[in-house]
Parts: structure tokens; sequence; C-alpha cells
């Protein structure tokens, strides 16, 4: 194989995306005549023409689009490679992989994922739904880097960075019995109604202890079944501030004050790992990010 292909084809590739042999010159930082041989060199390893060089600018022949399809993809993977033996170079890792709680609020996620991924463009970041009953053996096991979640109870071979305490809230459809009670609401109101709630494992009824209010509890591990059968009536449920914010400003949703406070919990948010396994550079700077867009706690 040619030892020089995977740079002719990144030659050929700036060519088209910069629709001139000038453009391209100007942005890989090289002489007109350097392209124009790269290019040539692609098309008698070929043997047959990428490009249509009687207009005034360069345009793709039929198998010169075919090849520029697999150029493209060629090229990206060569970059992502070398960007990655760089990172491993410098200790970095380059896949991030975090736990999310249902409950942790996005929008400040994915405010400081903006901020990470205009700092590190190339890493790659996968993130899990995830609930308080598979967390720490999630943890545990090394299948996430850290879990961003509220703060509770944290295991002793687990260490935490809180960012900030959050109160959180019963809420319920505006046609809903709960909704139309003068407040603050008696406890067993909200006992003897059905309670919304959020599971991750079939096997496993309830996982948030002391959050749940009454025999009646209808479950589900999906997120928009629970907004649905909330908006739809079916019963009341916990949120944070920002989840039924849409349908509380419509009025569809409605929340609900106690003059209990178990129903309104405030609870530390952060993130946490393994005491063994803290995150590596590039985790530490999204929890870093996490920190200052939800105000972290003095």
């Amino acid at each position: 194989m040619n030892p020089n292909l995977i740079d002719q084809l990144r030659t050929f590739v700036t060519v088209v995306e910069e629709g001139s042999f000038t453009g391209a010159a100007r942005r890989l930082n090289r002489a007109v005549s350097s392209v124009s041989y790269a290019v040539a060199q692609i098309e008698r390893h070929c043997g047959f023409p990428l490009l249509e060089r009687a207009t005034r600018q360069p345009e793709l022949t039929r198998r010169g689009r075919a090849v520029f399809a697999e150029a493209s993809f060629l090229v990206e993977s060569a970059r992502r490679l070398t960007a990655h033996m760089k990172a491993l170079e410098k200790g970095e890792e380059t896949r991030i992989r975090i736990a999310v709680d249902v409950l942790f609020p996005l929008d400040h996620l994915h405010a400081a994922l903006q901020r990470f991924d205009a700092a590190r463009p190339r890493a790659r970041v996968q993130l899990f739904t995830s609930s308080l009953n598979t967390l720490w053996e999630t943890l545990r096991s090394g299948d996430v880097d850290f879990a961003l979640t509220f703060l509770a109870n944290v295991p002793a071979d687990m260490t935490a960075r809180s960012f900030r305490n959050v109160t959180m809230w019963p809420v319920a459809a505006a046609t809903h019995p709960l909704a139309r009670m003068a407040q603050p609401i008696p406890i067993e109101a909200f006992q003897s109604e059905r309670q919304i709630y959020f599971i991750g494992d079939p096997g496993v009824d309830v996982e948030r202890l002391g959050r749940v209010f009454g025999p009646d509890v209808w479950t589900s591990n999906d997120l928009e079944h629970i907004r649905m059968l909330v908006t739809g009536g079916f019963g009341w449920c916990f949120t944070n501030e920002a989840f039924f914010a849409r349908e509380e400003a419509s009025g569809a949703v409605k929340r609900l004050r106690s003059a209990d406070n178990r129903l309104h919990p405030v609870r530390a948010l952060g993130a946490a790992w393994s005491i063994d396994r803290a995150p590596g550079p590039l985790g530490g700077q999204i929890v870093d990010f996490l920190a200052g867009a939800l105000g972290e706690a003095d």
C-alpha cells in the first residue's frame, strides 16, 4: 500500500471541500503544485480521474463521488486515531462514560457539555440514564467513570463532589384532585392518591427509600411515560424544578405544596465515583464545568 495514501486522500478531500486547489493549498499550508501532485497520485493509484478539471472549479466525476465518500470516512478515522494516540500519550481518556440520575437537571448538564465539546471536540462522551437502585453497583463495576446524582447515603467506598442543594416538589396535572385542593395540602391527601414513580429495574418495586407515600404506585423506567402519566392525570410524582417547566408554564401541570417537609426533600446534587477510580483529566474537566453551571456549594 502507498505509505502516503492517507495524506493524499486528505488532500483530495480538502480540494473537494474547499472547491479549488488554491483553497486546499491555503488550508493545508502547502504549495498548489504539491496539492495537485497529491491528487494526481491518488488518481494514478485508482486508475481513473476523480475530478473534472475542464470546469472553472474542479468537480467530482461519477466514480470520484464514490471515492470521496470512502475517502472522507478514512480521513476522519485517521484524525480520530491520531487524536486518540496523542491523548493516550498525555494520559487522557478519550471516552468518558457518565451515569446520569433521572432527576439530574439536564439543562445544566448540556450547558457543561457544550463547554466541554468546545474545549475537547474529539473526546467521546457516553451518557447512561441511571437510578439509585443500580447506581453504586454500576460505579463499582467500572462500567461508568462517574455518576451525576443526588448524594444521599453515599457508600463508604465512594467519594463525591457536591454542586448544590435542590428542593424536590410533588406535581400533578391541573385537573387532578390534589391540584384543586387548598394549599398547603396535608400529607394524608398524597397518601390516598396514586403516585407515579421511576424505577430502572423491572425486578424492583421502589428504589428511593422514604419517597413512596402510599400503597397505590405506578412505575415506569421511561421518563416520557412518567410525563404522559402525570399530565394525563393518572397520579402525582416528585420532580426537580426543570422537568415539568414547560407543562407548568402552560398550566397543564401544577406544583403542589405541603406543610409536611417530607414532601419537599432537600437533596445535595453532585458527582460521585469509586474511591479507588477517580475520573481522568477529561472527566474531571466535565465535573468542573458542571460545578460552574450549577453553582458549586461552598
